[in-house]
Parts: structure tokens; C-alpha cells; sequence
């Protein structure tokens, strides 16, 4: 069962280090998701000279306190996470594990910031078929921000109704006057091709729709008390 987080959910950002520009990118998402309440495990605020990063990696990505994924990728993080390249090579490995082994799916979501020229997103084979995030022009960044914001507190734009009861007439025990229904059509077609049975079967159903009226009968003893 799902439950809707509303303290301080914590995620961890896997990209690639593919030029300034991006890991620029990266960080000013990083610190507007901070800024909303959102705790960022971020490689360069949270891993530090000693630290074995390989350990870190897969650490974040199997640890049960985070609670999403997040996977910022580009041309570069999708080539080196499908030539299990590097670091990202090795984030690409875990979370494959985690994704074709693991019942919840929905910890890893894919961020696109970067489309081919047939405005294809670039995104890793673990991840093609995924629904994802598009970041990948600023135009967009808005819409698909709030998108992203909603996803990580378990908090939908549109939520899905409250599941009622079914209407009194699909579960009330109704008669079915199937024989009724039988000399009707029986006598429906015989009008319509003049067979000289009609007439009688025209009886057959007024006799059938009259004894149908049996089912309706009321045979609850009703009991009337008056008082002095």
C-alpha cells in the first residue's frame, strides 16, 4: 500500500558529470528541490575525500530511507550507463538490479534533460520504456518541476476517486422473464414476414406476459394490529 509522505522525503540524484554547464544544471535542481522540503543526497555535498563512491552509490540506491531515484539523463549519462561506463556504469548496473528484481518500481524516476534530433529523449535501455520527467527544454521546466514535486511527496494533482458502492438496481435480484422475452421475438417475426401464425403466437405471448406478473407477487404475511 502507498502512503503519502508529507515530512521530508529523501532522494538521491544519479547524473553524469558532462560538462560544467550541466553539473550546474544538476545542482540548481538539486537546491530548488531543497528549498521545498525535499532532503537532496547529492555526490558533491555528501561524498568526501576518503569515501569510497562506489560504496555510496550503491548504498543510496538501495537504501529504504530513500525514498526516490532520481535519474538526470543526457546523451552522455545514456552512453555510459549502456557501456556500464564509470560511476554511472555502476549506478546503471545497480539500479538494473533493483529494477527487474524489485516489486516498487516507482523509486527511480527518469529526467530527461537532452532529446536526439528526432526529439527522441536520450535514456538508458534499463529505463527506454519508462515514464519520465522532461526537462529537457525550459519551457517546460515549470510544469514538468511541479510534476516532479507532486511524484516525489506522493501527492497527485489528480487523485483517484473514492471507490463507492454499485447503483441498487445492478444488485437488486430482478425477474428475468426470459419467456416473455422468447414468444415476443417469436411473434415480432412472424408479423414482420406475415406468417399466418401470428395471431396464435400473439396469444402465446399475452399469456406468457400474463403469468410473468406471478413473480410480483407480494407473499410477505402482513400482520395489522389496531388498538382500542
Amino acid at each position: 500500500m502507498t502512503t503519502t509522505r508529507t515530512d521530508n522525503p529523501k532522494v538521491f540524484v544519479s547524473y553524469s558529470w558532462t560538462s560544467p554547464e550541466h553539473e550546474d544544471f544538476v545542482l540548481g535542481l538539486a537546491e530548488r528541490l531543497m528549498s521545498d522540503g525535499v532532503h537532496v543526497v547529492l555526490d558533491k555535498w555528501d561524498l568526501k575525500e576518503g569515501h569510497d563512491k562506489y560504496v555510496f552509490m550503491e548504498q543510496m540506491v538501495t537504501d529504504a530511507s530513500v525514498a526516490k531515484v532520481l535519474v538526470i539523463s543526457d546523451k552522455r549519462y545514456t552512453e555510459k550507463a549502456n557501456n556500464r561506463e564509470g560511476g554511472v556504469g555502476t549506478e546503471s548496473q545497480i539500479i538494473s538490479d533493483e529494477v527487474y528484481q524489485k516489486v516498487n518500481q516507482e523509486k527511480f524516476i527518469p529526467i530527461v534533460t537532452q532529446k536526439d534530433e528526432d526529439n527522441n529523449p536520450y535514456l538508458p535501455t534499463i529505463l527506454k520504456n519508462r515514464i519520465f520527467i522532461d526537462l529537457s527544454a525550459d519551457e517546460l521546466f515549470y510544469g514538468e518541476y511541479d510534476k516532479l514535486l507532486r511524484n516525489i511527496y506522493n501527492r497527485p494533482a489528480l487523485s483517484k476517486p473514492k471507490l463507492g458502492r454499485p447503483p441498487s438496481y445492478i444488485t437488486e435480484d430482478t425477474p428475468q422473464s426470459i419467456n416473455t422475452l422468447h414468444t415476443f421475438s417469436s411473434f415480432k417475426d412472424a408479423v414482420a414476414k406475415g406468417k399466418i401464425t401470428a395471431k396464435a403466437m400473439a396469444y402465446d405471448f399475452l399469456e406468457d406476459f400474463i403469468n410473468s406478473f406471478e413473480a410480483f407477487r407480494i407473499t410477505t404475511n402482513l400482520d395489522f394490529h389496531v388498538s382500542n
